[in-house]
This record gives structure tokens, C-alpha cells and sequence, in this order.
């Protein structure tokens, strides 16, 4: 009976282990399929739709040049720069733009002779190579089958207007684009030195009022922002209670703050939204003892394509020709040979 018992015991200790082992590799194999899924799609995109230009892309990190396809390099552009999860039209205005913003860089040798852009969004256009863009998709909690789904949407933009570019007087055009302005967009003479150019003029945007940066707040202490401003040679010799005759000095032709005043000495509202970390110049002041709030609304420097705007009129059913025409005043959409 006892050695009985014990047979039984050792058969389920056994049978337990090999259920295990199999579950294991059944759960191995389905990720390597899906694996193989998405690996035999972007391959079969790749030959199908080939762009056959070749662009040198500099990772900021490591200093690697690396060389890839146009349709590759706007793959690890569109959802490092927008959302997946948006309309299908708004991710389609996100790759003219894109493309366009590349076109326009290779004509001017932007990155000197080495490279053509750079992975960085502050310089040139933020860019993250497919494997990347699936872990980072994976640690926001995606599973596969959403995963591959977001690359066909991300293919599907870039393929879909395969070699367009957005064009004004039949040159390409600085396509700048920003995450959002739901009180309308800039003037480009506003900022930047200065520069006119008759397609980057303000339109309206309207915007999902959902977007969880459509508004926000900065609080400083004033020994803070002087400090911050002394760092970065924005003012005299002033003191903290200087600090307090903080004024709105003039706005932009859209309503955004141009400069602020501090005593006699004017600082440019652009550089104060990089030194404190203000989403955009859409604001005003609110002076307390202690401290400075500043009420912010949209995100982003405000000139050409919202892209939370983008999606709300693709939501309503503008297609991604329509949006680019209502960003940029006056241009055309250019088919490339």
C-alpha cells in the first residue's frame, strides 16, 4: 500500500512538471509567432513600399550614424512623435509633415556631411527604432495583438502617402508642427527672429477638451526664478523683491505672451518657457508673497500643426489633406517622383 502511495506521488510530481514545461513552451511559442507576425509584415511593407532613399540618421546618445530607408526612418518618426492610438487621418498628416521636415533638412545640409537627421526632438525630430517603440509599448502595459496593430496604423501612414511632401510656391516648406493650441495657433513672425512666412499664420485649432495637457501650472519662488534668470544672464542685478514687479510686457498677434517685464528689463516669453519649464506662452501671471504661478494653456511653441487638433478634426472628419490645408495656409501637396 505505502509503495502504492508513493508510485501515485512521484507520477503526479512528474505529470505536474511536464504540464508546466509544455504551458512554458506553448507560452514561448505563441510570442514567438506573433514575433514572426510582425517581422514578416514590416518585411513585406518594406519591399512593397520601398522608398528607395536612403537617409543617415545620428542617435544623439551614442554618436552612431546609422543608414535606413525614408519609409524605415518615418516608421521610428510617426509614433515617437504622435500617438498610435489617434485617427488613422491625424497619423497620416503626422507622416507628410514628418517627411516633409526631412525633405527641407536634406536640402539644407542640416547635420553637415556625416548625417541628414538626428534622433533628438529638440534638434530635428524625435526617432526610436521599431524594437524600442515595442518595448516602450510593452512597458505602458500593450499587449502583442495591440502592439501589431499600432505598426500596420503606423505603416499604413507612411505608406499611404508614400512620397508626398507639403509644398508652398513649389517649395518645400518648414513644416513645424507642436502637441497642442486650443486657442488658435502662432504667427511665425512672433518668434524665431522674426521671419514672415505666409503659410505659418494663426488658424484656429480646436482641440479634444479631454487632453490632459490642454492646461497647466507652474509655481516658483521668486528667489527661484531670479536665481534661474542670473544663471542664464536674463537680468541685472536685481533682488527678490524686484522679482515681485513681474509684469505681462506686450502679446503675440494670437494672444500669447511676447515678453515679460521685471523692473526695466524685458525677458522674451520663448526663452522664459525653456528656463522654467512652462508648456507654452500661453499664460498669465498670478503674483503671490512667496511666489509666482503662472496659468498655462496648450503645449508646445504654437507655430504650424497642432497635433491634438490634428486628431480632433480627423475625429470629425476632415482627412489628412484637409488638416495639412488648414495648418498651413495656402500650400499644396506635392507628389514626388
Amino acid at each position: 500500500m505505502k509503495k502504492w502511495l508513493v508510485f501515485l506521488s512521484v507520477f503526479l510530481v512528474l505529470t505536474t512538471i511536464l504540464f508546466c514545461i509544455n504551458l512554458f513552451k506553448t507560452n514561448e511559442e505563441k510570442k514567438k509567432e506573433k514575433e514572426q507576425e510582425i517581422e514578416e509584415k514590416e518585411e513585406k511593407n518594406t519591399i512593397e513600399y520601398k522608398a528607395n532613399q536612403t537617409i543617415r540618421v545620428k542617435f544623439t546618445k551614442t554618436g552612431e550614424i546609422v543608414a535606413m530607408d525614408m519609409n524605415d526612418y518615418l516608421r521610428g518618426v510617426v509614433p515617437s512623435e504622435m500617438s498610435p492610438t489617434y485617427n488613422i487621418e491625424a497619423l497620416k498628416a503626422q507622416a507628410l509633415v514628418a517627411r516633409t521636415y526631412t525633405y527641407r533638412k536634406l536640402q539644407a545640409h542640416a547635420e553637415g556631411d556625416d548625417a541628414d537627421m538626428c534622433d533628438s526632438y529638440a534638434h530635428c525630430q524625435a526617432f526610436y527604432p521599431k524594437d524600442k517603440l515595442f518595448q516602450i509599448w510593452r512597458q505602458k502595459g500593450y499587449d502583442e495583438d495591440t502592439i501589431l496593430e499600432f505598426w500596420d496604423r503606423v505603416n499604413t501612414a507612411v505608406v499611404s502617402t508614400q512620397n508626398e511632401i507639403i509644398t508652398y510656391n513649389g517649395e518645400c516648406i518648414k513644416a513645424f508642427f507642436h502637441a497642442s493650441s486650443p486657442e488658435g495657433t502662432e504667427d511665425i513672425s512672433q518668434i524665431w527672429g522674426g521671419e514672415k512666412l505666409s503659410y505659418l499664420v494663426p488658424v484656429e485649432s480646436k482641440e479634444d477638451e479631454s487632453y490632459s495637457n490642454r492646461t497647466s501650472r507652474v509655481e516658483i519662488s521668486y528667489d527661484d526664478f531670479l536665481n534661474k534668470l542670473k544663471e542664464n544672464s536674463l537680468c541685472k542685478n536685481y533682488t527678490k523683491e524686484d522679482m515681485k514687479s513681474i509684469t505681462i510686457s506686450d502679446y503675440t498677434i494670437s494672444g500669447r505672451v511676447k515678453n515679460i517685464q521685471i523692473k526695466d528689463q524685458k525677458v522674451s516669453a520663448e526663452k522664459l518657457r525653456t528656463l522654467i519649464g512652462l508648456k507654452s506662452t500661453k499664460f498669465t501671471i498670478k503674483k503671490n508673497d512667496e511666489t509666482v504661478v503662472f496659468n498655462v494653456v496648450g503645449y508646445g511653441h504654437g507655430i504650424g500643426m497642432s497635433q491634438v487638433g490634428a486628431n480632433y478634426y480627423a475625429n470629425n472628419g476632415m482627412d489628412y489633406k484637409e488638416i495639412i490645408k488648414h495648418y498651413y495656409t495656402g500650400v499644396e501637396i506635392t507628389k514626388l517622383d
